[in-house]
């Protein structure tokens, strides 16, 4: 496993704080990559059907997946507020 170093805000890079990341591959990564492989096989229909899920479920990972399954992890759920 390799280390990710992960950007903090402004404050906290000023108290010199450092987080650092685990890069894994979770269970849900594979099964979004083995939901995907299935809907270019069969359709997104049938891999909904198959799968117990709904087609914008499979549109939507379908449109982030770049070939990695480092594009199917999750993203942070933190809202981040630029401000100029």
């Amino acid at each position: 496993m390799a280390c990710v170093k992960v950007e903090l805000s402004r404050q906290n890079r000023k108290a010199g704080a450092t987080l650092f990341a685990m890069d894994k591959i979770t269970q849900t990564m594979q099964y979004r990559q083995s939901l995907i492989r299935y809907a270019e096989k069969y359709g997104v229909t049938k891999a909904a059907i198959r799968y117990r899920t709904n087609r914008q479920y499979i549109y939507r990972w379908k449109k982030r997946y770049d070939g990695t399954l480092q594009s199917l992890a999750d993203r942070s759920h933190l809202l981040f507020f630029l401000f100029i």
